[in-house]
Parts: C-alpha cells; sequence; structure tokens
C-alpha cells in the first residue's frame, strides 16, 4: 500500500479511511496531528524549477475537470454574458 495523507475534519478522516480498500486486519500506522485551517495557511512564493530560453516554466495546474470542447463552449458563453454587463472606462 502506498503511503496517503488523510486530511478534513474528524468525521471527514473517519469516513476516508472506512473507505480504504483494506483487510480488517491489515496493519496501519496512523500519525494524527491537528491541522491549521486551509485559510490560514500563507501562500509560499513561487519559485521556477525549469527554464526555456531564459524564461521561468510555470507549473502544471491540477483541472477538476478535463478540457472539452463543452467546457470551452461554456466558457464563451460566460465571457459574452459577463462583457455585457461590464461598463467603460473602469
Amino acid at each position: 500500500m502506498t503511503t496517503q495523507i488523510l486530511e478534513g475534519t474528524f468525521t471527514e478522516v473517519q469516513r476516508q479511511l472506512s473507505a480504504l480498500p483494506l483487510k480488517s486486519e491489515a496493519r496501519l500506522r496512523i500519525i494524527v496531528t491537528e491541522a491549521e485551517a486551509v485559510d490560514a495557511l500563507p501562500a509560499k512564493p513561487f519559485t521556477p524549477t525549469e527554464f526555456r530560453n531564459g524564461l521561468p516554466l510555470l507549473p502544471q495546474r491540477e483541472l477538476t475537470e478535463p478540457i472539452t470542447l463543452k467546457l470551452v463552449q461554456r466558457l464563451s458563453e460566460d465571457e459574452e454574458a459577463f462583457s455585457a454587463y461590464r461598463t467603460t472606462g473602469r
């Protein structure tokens, strides 16, 4: 089994533990620490690890949904709706 970090409230962690595909006699090592609130975490500064032609490469974002034609169409429709409410000069 690979190492996994379970994070969340006590109830959420219990749910995640129950969902693991383990036999009841499997041995585990669990370390419990109280985590800080997610909003209280300081943003760490961007330090590029790779450069191409002297320019830093940005890390890939993890997407919640894959980029599909439907997603692109929905985003363009949202952009059209937002542009209708924009005012000039701001």
